[in-house]
């Protein structure tokens, strides 16, 4: 545990990288699985560092302090062999956020940096996230990433993605402009029909200013209900 008063777990380790690497997941509330409120992981690419430097900003001078009776999963680092690589894929090539087994997945993009694998789901980090989501199935998810400065959403989160907006100021848009089969935001957003954020942040002159007001978007996002859209 983090802190021995304020409920934030460290659970596991319960996922691993091609390297063997651990994949640190946090919680708040019980630890033990079953429903969360929200889940938010950062850096599924590994050369986008800002995702990770928000989601441990958050986790260490946020989350305690910010919803004691909510139950959050996050992830600072879901990538940890592209992180420590300074590249966008995994360390067997792939892009995780192609990784994914949405209806519209194909192996593509062969010895490119969007190289899909060889088959849906198969890296250990994309296994990883899909049986936390069995475990800890959640009403909402957070994923951020950079570069773009905008609020992208799937799924039924449009509601969603305007109230962080009022926090941090972004664009939201539905489309974020280029295809990705085998995306996360496909498979969990649009086919699965629960609410996903994708939160770009810019990649460029990431200040205090922009952690803190993401910072505030994410909090306004964990206390959203999807049954209760407007408060």
């Amino acid at each position: 545990m983090i802190d021995p008063i304020l409920p934030i777990w460290q659970l596991g380790p319960i996922g691993y990288s091609w390297e063997n690497r651990p994949i640190p997941t946090y919680i708040s509330g019980s630890p033990q699985p079953g429903p969360i409120d929200t889940l938010i992981f950062a850096a599924i690419h590994g050369d986008e560092p800002e995702s990770e430097v928000l989601a441990s900003y958050f986790l260490r001078e946020v989350a305690p302090l910010s919803f004691a009776y909510k139950r959050v999963v996050i992830i600072p680092l879901l990538n940890p062999d592209g992180f420590q690589r300074k590249q966008r894929t995994n360390a067997y090539g792939v892009d995780l956020n192609r990784n994914f087994p949405t209806q519209d997945w194909a192996e593509l993009g062969q010895n490119t940096i969007y190289y899909s694998g060889p088959s849906p789901a198969s890296e250990p980090e994309t296994q990883f996230l899909m049986t936390l989501l069995k475990n800890y199935p959640p009403l909402k998810i957070l994923s951020i990433h950079t570069p773009y400065r905008v609020i992208n959403y799937d799924g039924p989160a449009q509601t969603l993605a305007n109230l962080m907006a009022t926090q941090n100021g972004y664009p939201v848009v539905e489309d974020i402009g280029y295809a990705t089969p085998g995306s996360f935001g496909t498979h969990i957003g649009k086919e699965r029909h629960i609410p996903v954020i994708t939160l770009e942040l810019p990649e460029d002159n990431f200040t205090q200013s922009d952690l803190e007001a993401n910072a505030s978007a994410l909090i306004q996002a964990i206390l959203w209900h999807p049954d209760f859209p407007n408060g």
